[in-house]
């Protein structure tokens, strides 16, 4: 069996080398293999080398950072040079400072920029969607293949585009499943490092913190969570007070811009203007489907939580977190925890659907959420043309070679050919 593993691997990765995708296909399909999640790995690295920044990414993150490495490669810095350049910089974490000073002392391309950061990114990612596909059990549900594929869609490969917050997510999320559902205490280390990678992180780490203090409280944050849903805009003013009271000083000054009382204001009055119907819903539609399986399982799912630790833990989490993020979610840039609360309900909802039989009131719930996972699939995976290049899914790494920094994003050549 190990041998014959071995050996579909090899052939995997010799198709890596003619057609990634395909590769990528072949990965998904034997994902009980120990090299799956490596090709996804390199897939997403090679995602990173075909990046295409395409016409509505130009005022992405993304484009920033190229744009500074290209500018500090002409720029000699010393040991003292380069630690001045990230005081000055504003940015409370390290990691992509660091990642920019060093790449550009020996390049100012586009490609290994987006190759550096595919490669870090994908690592995270690839492993994050294997954790929860290695403890499927038994043949594999249609609902379960749904949900899958709203769980890689909801931080997708794409969302490299935000480099920082969404590497951070997929750290987070890389120590936290191990350390709520396995109990591995050194989950809890890793998940604390995305906030060197993001500050923003010490939103979730801080409520990992708090929840490792208050513990299992399941009817709790049960009530908190449902609670959020009906009261979820955070008083601006309150919220400010203890900032600026509590926090230290270079949080208070990375953060004034996100929690300016004029600016929260024209968020929340402007949110939903100039936006077509699936742009609004989309989101809506993935977090009330989830909301409605959370509620499900607290209904009949509590006793099994209560006798089964690990599945308990990450319940009783992904409720308190969730509340959290749907408070945030009123400020500028807050609705990105959401996501995050996204991700670990999903890692949860998707193991208790698959490896557990389901009552009636689960399958009717499961139909009726079924329209509304559809449209959060279609529009999230229409997002991933604005950066993903031809190349990216026909082309492969000998054809990438002769086309670095020609890559035009699909929605482009979409555009150009309609």
């Amino acid at each position: 069996m190990k041998q014959t593993n071995e050996k579909t691997g090899f052939y995997a990765a010799f198709i890596f080398l003619i057609w990634p995708f395909l590769a990528v296909v072949s990965a998904f399909k034997n994902y009980q293999s120990s090299w799956g999640k490596n090709i996804l790995w390199a897939f997403v690295a090679f995602y990173g080398f075909t990046f295409a920044i395409g016409a509505e990414n130009d005022g992405s993150d993304i484009v920033r950072y190229v744009a500074e490495v290209e500018h500090l490669h002409n720029v000699e810095m010393t040991l003292s040079d380069a630690l001045n350049y990230y005081l000055q910089s504003g940015e409370v974490d390290i990691v992509r400072t660091f990642i920019a000073i060093t790449l550009s002392r020996i390049t100012d391309s586009q490609t290994v920029v987006t190759l550096v950061y595919g490669i870090i990114f994908g690592f995270f990612f690839s492993r994050n969607i294997w954790y929860v596909l290695e403890r499927l059990e038994d043949k594999i549900k249609p609902i379960t293949i749904l949900l899958l594929v709203c769980f890689f869609l909801v931080i997708p490969i794409w969302n490299m585009n935000g480099f920082r917050m969404w590497t951070a997510a997929h750290i987070f999320i890389y120590g936290l499943l191990p350390y709520l559902f396995e109990g591995k205490k050194s989950g809890a280390v890793i998940a604390s490092l995305s906030i060197v990678m993001h500050f923003a992180f010490i939103v979730p780490v801080g409520v990992l913190f708090a929840y490792i203090l208050l513990g299992n409280r399941m009817a709790i944050y049960f009530t908190f969570f449902l609670a959020t849903f009906f009261v979820s805009e955070i008083n601006i003013e309150v919220f400010n007070n203890v900032v600026e009271n509590y926090a230290p000083e270079i949080i208070q000054e990375r953060s004034e811009s996100y929690r300016s009382e004029n600016k929260v204001e024209s968020f929340r009055e402007e949110s939903e203007q100039n936006r077509v119907w699936y742009a609004m819903w989309y989101g809506r539609a993935l977090k009330w489907s989830v909301m409605g399986f959370l509620v499900i399982l607290f209904i009949r799912g509590r006793y099994f939580f209560a006798n089964n630790r690990g599945w308990l833990q990450l319940y009783s989490y992904t409720l308190l977190f969730y509340g959290v993020a749907n408070l945030f979610s009123s400020l500028p840039s807050g609705g990105r925890f959401v996501s995050i609360a996204n991700m670990t309900a999903l890692a949860l909802i998707i193991l208790y659907i698959q490896n557990r039989d389901q009552e009636v009131v689960m399958e009717r719930f499961i139909w009726a959420a079924t329209p509304a996972l559809f449209l959060f699939i279609i529009v999230s995976a229409r997002m991933g043309l604005y950066s993903m290049s031809a190349a990216t899914i026909l082309g492969n790494p000998v054809i990438a070679l002769f086309l670095t920094g020609e890559y035009i994003s699909l929605n482009d050549v979409i555009k150009m050919i309609l």
